[in-house]
């Protein structure tokens, strides 16, 4: 998991990259009938304003009530298994209640479309994005963190020229 700022921000881009993109693939092929070259199109074409949107989002607000939720439910106590299940599970939840709305609207369909069709759209939005989460994109993005991690560590035992002299 991140240590610091940086590798927080690291890991959330990397979350967001993998949640955004395979989400809006699922759901423009949905609306357009299927998995095809243009619903992929359409989804690379989609994805820089998704991707903004849902960052901006989880930073700025869902990441701050997850911290919260996650102080209630979680303790020092708990495993790391624990502490992600819980995490992914409360962040997929408000991801994927506001991501239902915002994704319905870039999609070209009403408020009321998006309000009459979200008992349909969100519990498959939240299913999808929660086996998404679990199995590629935590994963993956925890790979990618410990990557860098391990680097860091690797680069941080290098001497730099201030310490040439005890060399």
């Amino acid at each position: 998991m991140p240590t610091n700022k940086k590798e927080g921000i690291i890991f959330g881009i990397c979350m967001c990259l993998i949640m955004v993109f395979f989400m809006g693939l699922l759901n423009i092929s949905i609306h357009l009938g299927g998995f095809n070259l243009n619903s992929i199109k359409t989804c690379l074409i989609a994805f820089p304003v998704t991707f903004i949107i849902a960052y901006v989002l989880e930073t700025f607000i869902v990441g701050k009530i997850n911290g919260m939720l996650l102080a209630h439910f979680v303790s020092k106590e708990d495993s790391k298994n624990a502490y992600i299940l819980f995490n992914c599970f409360f962040i997929v939840t408000m991801m994927s209640l506001v991501m239902t709305i915002v994704g319905g609207l870039l999609g070209g369909d009403t408020l009321q479309t998006v309000l009459g069709e979200f008992f349909i759209r969100w519990p498959r939005n939240f299913c999808a994005a929660f086996f998404l989460n679990i199995l590629v994109a935590g994963p993956v993005s925890r790979a990618i963190l410990k990557a860098i991690q391990k680097n860091s560590v690797s680069d941080s035992n290098i001497p730099n020229a201030e310490n040439e002299e005890s060399i």
